[in-house]
């Protein structure tokens, strides 16, 4: 029998390996946040027309309704930028554009505050649509107070 006595061996114990769990699981998080905050697809186009400088609607031809926010419901005037004429109802806003496509007028111009919902202003237009055999140009503008 050979005698081991005097020789050493080197046993590799888990304390001299390299632990790179924490490596990996910082690539993981990492690789999961850019995942969920990419994003994959791309944005979908808006054809907008091009601004013509120097052309705008002509007031004297358009019907203009304004829309004004309020604590209770939006409220609605025939008139141009003020409280004048109104609150009134749709049914209002369809015999005003009404009258105004009489006269010849062919736009119509909202002008609407800030916070409105979308679907109040687009209740507005479908009321002022209503006119029969009328072919109407419109326009939606945003107030925006400081």
């Amino acid at each position: 029998m050979a005698s081991t006595f005097g020789k050493s061996k080197r046993i590799q114990t888990d304390d001299e390996d390299l632990d790179i769990t924490p490596m990996i699981d910082v690539t993981f998080l990492l690789l999961i946040f850019f995942m969920v905050t990419s994003n994959m697809k791309q944005s979908a186009t808006v054809n907008i027309p091009r601004a013509k400088h120097g052309e705008s609607v002509p007031t004297s031809q358009a019907v203009i309704l304004t829309i004004f926010k309020t604590d209770g419901d939006p409220e609605v005037y025939l008139s141009d930028g003020t409280k004048d004429n109104g609150p009134v109802g749709m049914e209002e806003v369809t015999a005003y554009v009404s009258a105004g496509v009489a006269e010849g007028k062919k736009y119509i111009i909202i002008k609407a505050d800030k916070d409105l919902p979308s679907g109040f202003v687009e209740e507005v237009a479908r009321a002022a649509n209503e006119v029969d055999d009328a072919e109407l140009t419109f326009y939606i503008g945003i107030i925006d107070k400081k």
